[in-house]
């Protein structure tokens, strides 16, 4: 019974299910009529005598030759009438679907050589029509090429067969030859050469070539010269010269013929042959007759050589592999050469002749292995690395340098030198002096630019300033953090006179006294003198945070509130008095206090100020209480009693 639901509309049905429509390779006629009809409901959607057309007239279109079921109507004959609404279903799969009709033995699909596409009909055939014999779904060699492509379907000269149609000599599916040649190679040539095998006999210098193989000189699609020969040829082409009978018939030693007119390969005095050559093996090389390779290459240089080194053909398939690989004969000779390696002149030579020679660059320094043997350092194939370094940077460098970098055992390492890139600052060839590629500042900003440029405008500490990195920093490996030649305060003393030692009776202040320097300074340049990691006050409560506490919560004392006040009492490296005050305490008190007024003799019972303790007091820094007095108070001094606990002693003292 038919369903009530109904495929309307196949523009809305998956394309693969459209493609699955193609269901044979030759077109079949079918004068039945349609099995459609006996299923259509009267009343409903069709009407007797409907087609499925009047819904699907997309499918099909204008075309000159249509598939036999789809002309017919009789689109049952492929397609199961119902299912699901998007649904394009078969009556069954490729290519069992075409078999219905197609018998598979007589498109050759049973032979012992069969197209690998030749079970999805579909890929070369349209199912409903198409402008093309067998239903293709486009003209023959252009389908065939979709696929078929390379250089053996190219070139400037093309066989007649193939420039009209593969199937003049290719079955389309299946047959009994390889390459689905209709019949074998000789016989098909000879089917359109007039005069057959004997009819070459002329162009074979009246050889008969009955029995060889045609391809082994003219390739059967496409050529280089006239007469469908390759590239290059052997230029004597009388067969006699090398064949006794035929040119079928393979010479029993190849190399003696090829000496009749070439001379043999022999190794010169301190040269080399290659074995091949000296063996006498020339047909392991070259073909006797015609090639696509000159001169009469069985292959590419590079293949051809790489079949017998493998190692080589490893190195050349490096995606950093030398350019001149591509031709070995660039740097080989063929046969023999006056050099070792077959290297048609002295490695150093042959590099220089394509590379600029570091002895003749006029370079202050030319570095030692660049003045000797290439291949000291470089792999003349490829090696994986770039510049065809033999090793990497590190190992390399360091056979002749072992005291660089890693190899120094030194704890820090300048990075480029940690990871063996020594040609990010060192030419390899030749240079200016130690091979650098610029000087002093210039070399260093080629990393260090952002840094050295956030300090521009700043006050600069007087070597960096002027560019003289080294005076400071070491260039490869160093004992102390940031590369410095020697540890933070011995470096700063070479320059800074500067008293760091706690003198007798005195302070100094811990990071001076442990020679860290760079605790409070800037090396290289600074906004606060004395290049000051930042103002005196910040720096100072960085350690003392208990002070910047009482600073902030408290009235502070008019000297340590200014951003730089803590300079004004105390010295920043060692002093001689204790708590690094630059005078005794009293005294740095007097240089604020007049201790010669009525009133600060009053408050101090009259005692001579230069005798007083005034921090027994004070507070130094801030206070809670008037006068800046210490916040624990005894009950009688904070009331202004003196005479409770002191007596005036004579001469007004107490």
């Amino acid at each position: 019974m038919v369903g009530k639901r109904v495929v309307t509309g196949i523009s809305r049905w998956p394309a693969r299910l459209v493609a699955g429509l193609a269901g044979c390779s030759l077109v079949i006629l079918f004068g039945t009529p349609s099995a459609a009809e006996a299923q259509l409901k009267k009343g409903a959607r069709f009407q007797k005598g409907g087609r499925c057309v009047e819904c699907h007239e997309r499918v099909g279109g204008d075309v000159e030759r249509s598939h036999a079921p789809f002309s017919a109507g009789d689109c049952t004959t492929c397609h199961r009438p119902h299912g699901l609404v998007g649904a394009l279903r078969l009556q069954k799969d490729e290519p069992q679907l075409c078999f219905d009709c197609h018998e598979a033995a007589s498109l050759g699909l049973e032979a012992a050589h069969v197209h690998p596409d030749a079970g999805q009909c579909s890929t070369c055939h349209a199912a409903h029509g198409s402008d093309h014999t067998a239903l293709l779904k486009a003209p023959q060699k252009e389908l065939c090429r979709t696929c078929h492509e390379g250089s053996e379907f190219s070139g400037r000269v093309e066989h007649e067969p193939f420039a009209r149609d593969c199937s003049t000599c290719h079955q389309p599916h299946g047959g009994a030859v390889e390459a689905l040649l209709k019949m074998p190679q000789g016989e098909l040539c000879a089917s359109c050469h007039e005069g057959g095998n004997s009819g070459f006999a002329p162009g074979h210098t009246d050889f008969s070539v009955a029995g060889s193989d045609c391809s082994s000189c003219h390739p059967p699609h496409a050529a280089a010269r006239a007469g469908l020969m390759r590239a290059s040829v052997h230029p004597d082409l009388d067969c006699g010269t090398c064949h006794a009978e035929s040119p079928a018939a393979r010479p029993e030693n190849g190399a003696e013929i090829c000496l009749d007119c070439h001379d043999a390969a022999e190794a010169p005095a301190g040269g080399s042959v290659h074995s091949p050559a000296a063996e006498g093996a020339c047909l392991d090389c070259h073909d006797p007759h015609t090639s696509d390779h000159s001169p009469l290459l069985l292959a590419g240089e590079r293949e051809l050589c790489g079949s017998c080194h493998d190692s080589v053909a490893e190195s050349v398939a490096s995606p950093l592999a030398h350019a001149a690989t591509e031709e070995c004969t660039v740097c080989h000779g063929g046969h023999s050469t006056n050099t070792a390696g077959l290297l048609i002149a002295d490695s150093r030579a042959l590099c220089v002749d394509c590379h600029e020679d570091p002895e003749t660059s006029g370079a202050e320094i030319v570095h030692a292995p660049a003045a000797g043997d290439c291949v000291d350092c470089h792999d003349p194939h490829g090696s994986g690395r770039e510049a065809l370094l033999a090793a990497g940077q590190e190992d390399l460098c360091g056979e002749c340098h072992p005291g660089i970098g890693t190899r120094s055992g030194l704890p820090v390492v300048h990075s480029p030198a940690a990871v063996g890139e020594c040609s990010s600052c060192h030419q390899p060839h030749a240079g200016a002096a130690g091979l650098l590629k610029a000087n002093g500042e210039a070399l260093c900003r080629q990393c260090h630019q952002g840094a050295i440029d956030s300090l521009a405008g700043l006050p600069m500490h007087l070597p960096f300033e002027a560019g003289e990195c080294d005076t400071c920093h070491v260039p490869h490996a160093s004992e102390n953090a940031g590369l410095l030649s020697e540890p933070v305060g011995s470096l700063c003393g070479n320059c800074h006179d500067v008293e760091v030692a706690e003198p007798l009776g005195g302070s100094s202040h811990e990071p001076a006294a442990s020679g860290e320097c760079t605790a409070c300074h800037q090396p290289h340049a600074s906004g606060v003198a004395p290049f000051l990691k930042v103002q005196a006050r910040l720096l100072c409560t960085s350690c003392h945070v208990e002070i910047e506490a009482e600073l902030t919560s408290e009235a502070a004392h008019m000297p340590a509130e200014p951003d730089d006040g803590c300079l004004t009492c105390h010295g920043p490296h060692a002093t001689r008095n204790p708590a690094l005050l630059l005078s005794p305490v009293a005294a740095t008190c007097l240089d604020c206090h007049d201790g010669d007024s009525a009133g600060f003799a009053d408050k101090h019972l009259e005692l001579a100020p230069d005798s007083l303790a005034c921090s027994s007091c004070h507070d130094p820094h801030a206070s809670a209480s008037a006068g800046m007095l210490l916040p624990e108070l005894h009950p009688p001094f904070a009331e202004g009693d003196c005479s409770t606990c002191h007596e005036e002693a004579e001469g007004g003292e107490r």
